[in-house]
């Protein structure tokens, strides 16, 4: 397979990964004056609808204002897409798993999740328990795949947030939206790459 298609693929799993950071900010937008105004359900309808287009919320007339967004839009929240970059690479041997007609190898895969780590991995004091190496291992021994959640996202706001580790509507609204928004958008970025993977034969 040429290397142009595995950097697509790579792009892919970074869009996706910029799609779910920019959702968990919009669903902060909106809990600010915009709160009554702006069914949450859109956010998820207009994201899940394509889960690698990062600039589909631009669709509901809302913009991600620094102003609104407080400590989401500083420079030190951008360490979040990072680790969830991270998060998505990491799953690539069970993505290949589900491609039950593909013929990618092993050096393929290991191109891609380093195409993914030259754009830019965190995973802040080990944060995130799982790695590449240990998703590998569980999908060599058949293990079942572990659920895609916000353990260490929750971890990453009480260890490293300031005001969005309070305790209020707005950020505890926020949170409820990412247990949801975390898992429908790794089922959906996996269903995509998985499609990828099966056309190479």
């Amino acid at each position: 397979m040429p290397n142009d298609n595995l950097n697509e693929i790579a792009d892919m799993i970074d869009n996706g990964a910029t799609a779910l950071f920019n959702a968990i900010k919009y669903c902060y937008r909106i809990s600010a004056d915009d709160f009554y105004n702006i069914n949450v359900k859109d956010i998820f309808k207009v994201g899940l609808s394509n889960v690698t287009d990062y600039d589909a919320f631009k669709h509901l007339g809302i913009t991600l204002d620094k102003g609104k967004l407080g400590e989401m839009g500083t420079d030190s929240f951008n360490e979040v897409l990072s680790v969830i970059r991270y998060c998505f690479a990491i799953r690539l041997p069970f993505m290949r798993r589900y491609a039950v007609e593909s013929q990618l190898k092993d050096n393929q895969l290991h191109r891609i999740y380093g195409i993914l780590e030259d754009y830019g991995f965190a995973n802040p004091d080990g944060i995130v328990e799982d790695s590449f190496k240990s998703m590998a291992w569980l999908v060599k021994t058949k293990k079942n795949e572990p659920p895609f959640d916000t353990e260490w996202f929750r971890c990453w706001i009480y260890t490293y947030g300031h005001e969005l580790a309070a305790i209020n509507n707005r950020n505890l609204f926020v949170l409820g939206c990412a247990d949801a928004l975390f898992p429908l958008y790794y089922a959906a970025l996996q269903e995509l790459v998985v499609k990828e993977f099966n056309k190479i034969k």
